[in-house]
C-alpha cells in the first residue's frame, strides 16, 4: 500500500510516493510552475502594483496532471495501491473560488483582476 505527499512551494510542485509498510520514499517528481511568481503582471499584461506576489492556480492543477502520473509510473506500481493523497502548501492566501470551486481567475471577466489570484 502507497500513499502520495505534494508539496506546493513557491516556485515547483513536488510528489512523492511512499510506501506505507516502511515509510521507504518510492519516487518523486517535480514540476516547476510555467507561471512562477507573478510578481511583475497578470498573464493578461496587466501590470501589478509595487511588493505583489501572485501564483495562478492552473499551475497547481498542472503539478497534479504531471507529479502524480509521473511517480506512479517511476515506480511501477498499479495505481489502485495508493490509498490515500496528502497536500501541503509552503505558504499562501486562500485561493478566491465559485461555489463549484472554480478558481475565480478562471472565471470570464477575471482573469484581469489580481484580487483573483492567490496571493503569497
Amino acid at each position: 500500500m502507497y500513499t502520495i505527499g505534494v508539496d506546493f512551494g513557491t516556485l515547483s510542485g513536488r510528489a512523492v510516493l511512499v510506501d506505507t509498510s516502511d515509510g521507504r520514499e518510492v519516487a518523486e517528481a517535480v514540476y516547476e510552475y510555467p507561471h512562477a511568481v507573478m510578481d511583475d503582471k497578470l498573464p493578461s499584461g496587466r501590470q501589478l502594483p509595487p511588493e505583489w506576489a501572485l501564483q495562478h492556480p492552473q499551475d497547481y492543477l498542472d503539478v497534479f496532471f504531471n507529479t502524480i502520473p509521473a511517480v506512479i509510473k517511476k515506480s511501477g506500481i498499479d495505481p489502485s495501491e495508493v490509498k490515500g493523497i496528502g497536500i501541503d502548501f509552503t505558504a499562501s492566501s486562500p485561493m478566491p473560488a465559485m461555489a463549484d470551486g472554480t478558481p475565480l481567475c478562471f472565471v470570464e471577466g477575471y482573469a484581469d483582476e489580481p484580487h483573483a489570484y492567490v496571493k503569497l
